[in-house]
């Protein structure tokens, strides 16, 4: 079997939740929705979560990847009221979509952690559910609340090692892996109990209970289950903590997938001369973009309200070279900038950028601005098409092949008549793409880069700033176990071993008052272009180090058109939210010359 896809979003008391629909060419009654973990697991699992969604299509099960209102690419912030309601809202949506779509006569959720006590609650709250397939879900709100905490209580330390640490968010609040959740939706989920929490309806489909790696949660949910007259099947599963560990290392969970298709071939049936969803690219049936919505209905245009005004989104799609890249465009109605903005990953971070920043910058400067916001996922990241996990490693993100998808996004703002310039923003390997594409492109005026790894890429860069630690830093076991992988360590041993000595040397010595000559005639071309705008590390980034040793950071901070900072946090993704509101003050105090010397214009 075969399946397409579609991005669209649905309306959810007026805050879209966007989602992806895989729907299977030859479909079973059965339609599945997976709802995600939440934050940087979320984060993480995206891609992977992508591939278990075709597998179960091809299986004959449409299935709808949900994105949770104030995450992702759906509307809201995290400290918007009622998200414990309105995520249950979002899942009863997406089961009549489901229905409507593909006309299944059941639908299954798929949770994962936060996702499975929301499916659950939705379940018990009417939902139109059938079975609930719940991976990794704690019994209580309490349970997911106390993991976060001692998480949080671990990671928050080492951001502010050897500086002052900012004060603690809010009391009553909980800040995670760069992820926020207000006090009101961490009162909600304390008091939440699912073993408490009954089923009125049932579920004629069942409950499948896998748990977390082997770790055995709490019998409590089971044996409510059963009171209730509900068939329950408990199994393990293996692989949670390899599918959320890292977004470039995430593993598809094989043996989760195979058991989960077992479950659900036990109570479905092939539903033959039902009509297939939507291919991708077609709008659904019923609901023209951008027109009114009922509750729950699937739109192709999303509308939100954020702080700065209105804002449209929808999704696009851009071939490039035969691989679908994925993005989402955000506009304001009523008026437009003639520079649109261009947002790239941060590694394997899909578009929406690290710990969500990059949708909160779109939103302000279509908002604010006019400016038309392209977020864009390239190949093998996020939505796009290519391989689900090919950058295991950083030297295939740096591929000069993926200039021209990068690009591609101009000529896609270009074609639709929206833009005819553009500004690039990125963070790491985001960061590098957004600087060559602006020396290589006339039509892009500025780039805003934070904590670039590279200014140019090649395989002995990375080996050889583990060595550069190991001789210039004090030795730390401890620090060592941190920093450096066995991976890592097997890398640099390998290109030691592979390196002249007389080139080790000199490349240990590259950071003193000479950087090589490639990279010299990159920030010269980059000097005399005048597209830096904005150029930010964090405390312990090494091209920082490389580039204040060489002499060229002072260089830079004297360009006229450049603003260059130092972000005082230990973290290069900036999970800390006070450093992504530094962050976020440095970006737009950057943009702002941009859009002054080319004026708005009424659409």
């Amino acid at each position: 079997m075969t399946s397409t896809t579609q991005s669209l979003y649905l309306d959810v008391a007026s805050e879209p939740a966007f989602a992806v629909l895989h729907a299977a060419a030859a479909a079973r009654d059965t339609a599945v929705v997976i709802c995600p973990p939440f934050g940087f697991e979320e984060i993480s699992a995206y891609r992977s979560l992508r591939e278990v969604a075709a597998r179960l299509a091809e299986a004959g099960y449409p299935t709808l990847r949900l994105t949770l209102p104030s995450c992702g690419d759906s509307g809201g912030s995290p400290r918007d009221p009622h998200r414990l309601e309105t995520w249950t809202a979002a899942v009863a949506a997406a089961a009549r979509a489901m229905r409507e779509l593909t006309g299944a006569t059941a639908v299954v959720a798929f949770g994962l952690g936060l996702g499975g006590l929301v499916a659950h609650r939705a379940a018990a709250t009417g939902a139109p559910l059938d079975g609930l397939a719940l991976w990794a879900t704690p019994a209580a709100g309490k349970d997911l609340l106390r993991a976060l905490r001692a998480f949080a209580r671990l990671e928050r330390p080492l951001f502010f090692q050897d500086r002052p640490a900012p004060p603690p968010p809010p009391e009553g609040e909980l800040e995670a892996g760069g992820f926020v959740l207000s006090a009101e939706t961490v009162a909600d989920l304390r008091a939440l109990d699912l073993a408490a929490l009954p089923i009125p309806a049932g579920l004629s489909r069942g409950a499948l209970l896998l748990d977390r790696d082997g770790i055995a949660g709490d019998g409590r949910l089971a044996d409510a289950l059963r009171g209730q007259g509900i068939a329950v099947t408990e199994g393990s599963g293996e692989g949670y903590e390899a599918l959320i560990g890292h977004p470039q290392r995430s593993e598809v969970p094989e043996a989760v997938v195979e058991r989960l298709r077992g479950w659900l071939h036990g109570g479905s049936r092939i539903a033959d001369g039902r009509a297939a969803a939507p291919v991708a690219g077609t709008p659904v049936a019923g609901t023209p973009a951008g027109g009114a919505a009922v509750a729950g209905t699937p739109v192709v245009e999303a509308r939100m309200q954020t702080p700065d005004g209105p804002v449209h989104e929808t999704p696009v799609e851009i071939v490039c070279d035969g691989v679908g890249l994925a993005g989402v465009l955000a506009r304001a109605p009523g008026h437009r900038h003639p520079v649109a903005a261009v947002f790239l990953h941060s590694g394997s971070v899909r578009r929406v950028g690290p710990n969500r920043m990059w949708v909160e910058a779109a939103r302000r400067w279509a908002a604010r601005h006019g400016v038309a916001s392209l977020r864009l996922d390239i190949e093998g990241i996020g939505d796009a098409g290519g391989p689900v996990a090919p950058y295991r490693t950083d030297g295939p993100l740096h591929e000069p092949r993926l200039l021209d998808q990068v690009r591609a996004a101009v000529d896609e703002l270009q074609r639709r008549g929206i833009a005819d310039r553009a500004v690039f923003c990125g963070l790491c390997s985001g960061a590098y793409w957004s600087l060559h594409v602006a020396l290589d492109d006339p039509r892009v005026v500025g780039a805003l880069l934070v904590n670039p790894r590279a200014l140019v890429y090649d395989a002995g860069l990375g080996p050889a700033r583990d060595l550069r630690r190991l001789l210039d830093d004090p030795f730390d076991v401890a620090r060592l176990r941190r920093a450096a992988s066995r991976q890592r360590m097997a890398e640099m041993a390998r290109w030691v071993a592979a390196t002249p000595r007389r080139s080790l040397a000199r490349r240990h010595a590259g950071t003193g008052p000479a950087v090589p000559a490639r990279i010299e005639r990159l920030l010269s071309e980059l000097e005399e272009s005048g597209k830096l705008r904005a150029l930010a590390f964090a405390d312990n980034e090494p091209l920082e180090e490389e580039l204040i040793a060489s002499g060229w950071l002072q260089r830079i901070a004297r360009w006229p058109q450049a603003t260059v900072e130092h972000l005082p946090v230990r973290d290069h993704t900036l999970r800390p939210v006070v450093s992504q509101r530094w962050a976020h003050e440095l970006l737009e105090r950057a943009l702002v010359p941009v859009l002054e010397a080319a004026p708005a214009v009424a659409a």
